[in-house]
């Protein structure tokens, strides 16, 4: 399990790596280049300004490795945050906040194993009521108000008689990362889909004019798991 730092030290973080630590490169690499000017240059040698440089390179070295050490943490825990559970990404100067388009899209897409490693998510047990309207093509077809879906995944037979979508929901734990733009909760992850075991044989018979749509990826209130949106 991945510890998760706090959302001040994540702002910290991003300020370190994001903004302070081009400038540090930039300022590095000046300092490079002057000092090999210097050196080249015999005329140009004065041992005080040879000094200055090294020590300016120095000290953009040692910032930066500190400042690595103490903020290293943060590297491996923002590669796995994507635009399904925050809605934006730190630039130099400020954030680029996602579109909704791009949200929506990743929002799809199941991150269970990540954001529970996080710790800042509570999950809850979610379900919703479907109209079950046969199998075909290996995919379960139903009804979810007046839209016609289909879903390539196994079924769970149950005894009851109502057909369900059955998963969670995360939901925002800790409200100071809503401040960094982390969501305070994400779409349902469908984890199953229970049919009543009397319907275990019902077949579904197409409806005219009517184009099943594919559930993963024709809406974004449940998400798949991934291996079913292949």
């Amino acid at each position: 399990m991945i510890g998760m730092i706090s959302a001040e030290r994540w702002q910290q973080s991003e300020y370190f790596y994001y903004t302070i630590v081009p400038i540090v490169i930039v300022v590095g690499l000046i300092a490079i280049l002057g000092l090999m000017i210097v050196l080249l240059y015999q005329e140009n040698r004065h041992p005080k300004a040879i000094a200055v440089l090294i020590a300016l390179i120095l000290v953009c070295g040692v910032g930066y490795l500190t400042g690595d050490h103490f903020y290293h943490d943060f590297k491996a825990l923002n590669r796995q945050v994507t635009p399904s559970i925050r809605d934006r990404e730190k630039r130099f100067a400020g954030y680029k906040y996602y579109d909704r388009d791009t949200m929506a899209v990743y929002q799809r897409i199941q991150m269970k194993e990540t954001i529970e490693s996080f710790g800042i998510y509570q999950s809850e047990p979610v379900s919703q009521s479907i109209t079950f309207l046969g199998f075909a093509h290996e995919s379960v077809y139903f009804k979810v108000g007046e839209q016609v879906y289909y879903a390539r995944m196994s079924p769970t037979f149950v005894a009851e008689d109502e057909a369900l979508l059955k998963g969670v929901q995360y939901h925002l734990a800790d409200t100071s990362y809503s401040k960094i733009g982390f969501l305070t909760e994400t779409n349902n992850y469908l984890e199953e889909i229970q049919i009543p075991e009397s319907q275990a044989e019902k077949r579904f018979e197409p409806i005219d004019s009517v184009i099943p749509q594919e559930f993963g990826k024709s809406q974004s209130v449940w998400a798949l798991p991934q291996k079913n949106e292949e």
